[in-house]
């Protein structure tokens, strides 16, 4: 029993470990990378959105949610006893929001932090969160798989980005709503993310030029359409910050331009940690971007070469 879950902790350790090796960069190294950028990234959202404490603490109990999936949780059951199990759920859940817990306690934000802690531990005791069996019909063709996917599988991202901008719009918050608008580009780069199998570039009879070409039109036109009600909405309301919009919108289609060729930039392994971190540096100083995507372009096309002949 004593063992259980220093074993299982252990082999998640060792997991996180090689997932880091695999991106191409030392694990330790990158392990510190990832906590100076969530303190970063957590200290700039602090400090530009409005009760931004609420979202804080929703997006822990929503991490830890991620846990109580239904099949991972019946996995569980059939290896430890259920007290093994259920410290296994409990210890897991607090370390997961104690990142979210440490920082809203700093900033002086108690109940926040009592909340996602009292979250989580109710959570360590749900384990049947699982996705519907109901297909969520897709707006977007078959075509881009990319975007079919990746929609059904982030839509209540876009359910909570488009309900909370009609409340940033009720309550005058442009900013909040101008950030929404941003964060719904960023949702749409994340859809290429994950490399697909080699099959499923080599079937295109196309140069890789071409192939890219298509895969870069294709992914900011559907990007422009998830993205257009919200400009409309915040142009419509906010009228004099219209150029705010246009801003985000030209920054946007550059995130995906350039999430599209960071895809493969490695091809056909998965996407290197260090092309993530010049992608995620031009993503916070856009115009950088201007230099990043023919960088990325170039890659991309001699990666393909050897598979799109």
């Amino acid at each position: 029993m004593n063992g259980a879950m220093p074993a299982y902790f252990g082999l998640q350790y060792k997991r996180l470990l090689r997932s880091i090796k695999d991106f191409g960069m030392n694990p330790y190294l990158g392990m510190v990378l990832a906590a100076l950028l969530f303190f970063w990234l957590s200290k700039t959202l602090f400090s530009r959105i409005a009760y931004f404490q609420y979202y804080y603490a929703a997006a822990a109990l929503f991490m830890v949610l991620q846990l109580s999936e239904t099949r991972r949780n019946d996995f569980l059951k059939n290896i430890y006893t259920k007290t093994n199990y259920a410290r296994l759920r409990l210890l897991e859940n607090l370390l997961l929001v104690f990142p979210f817990v440490i920082f809203l306690v700093v900033r002086g934000f108690y109940i926040c932090a009592t909340g996602a802690i009292t979250g989580s531990l109710i959570c360590s005791f749900y384990n049947k969160f699982s996705r519907s069996a109901f297909v969520i019909p897709s707006p977007f063709s078959k075509q881009p798989f990319e975007f079919t996917t990746g929609f059904r599988k982030y839509y209540p991202a876009f359910i909570v980005i488009y309900a909370v901008t009609a409340i940033a719009v009720v309550v005058g918050n442009f900013y909040l709503g101008a950030f929404l608008d941003l964060l719904c580009w960023l949702v749409c780069m994340n859809f290429y993310s994950t490399t697909e199998p080699s099959y499923y570039v080599w079937i295109h009879a196309q140069s890789p030029k071409e192939f890219l070409t298509g895969k870069i039109k294709t992914a900011l036109r559907y990007s422009f359409i998830s993205s257009l009600p919200l400009a409309i909405v915040l142009c419509a309301c906010f009228p004099a910050k219209a150029w705010v919009v246009a801003v985000i919108c030209f920054c946007g289609l550059l995130y995906m331009t350039a999430g599209v060729l960071l895809k493969y930039t490695g091809y056909p392994k998965q996407i290197s940690l260090p092309a993530t971190i010049i992608a995620g540096i031009g993503i916070i100083i856009p115009p950088l971007l201007l230099f990043v995507i023919p960088f990325f372009y170039n890659r991309a096309i001699q990666k393909l070469t050897s598979t799109l002949k």
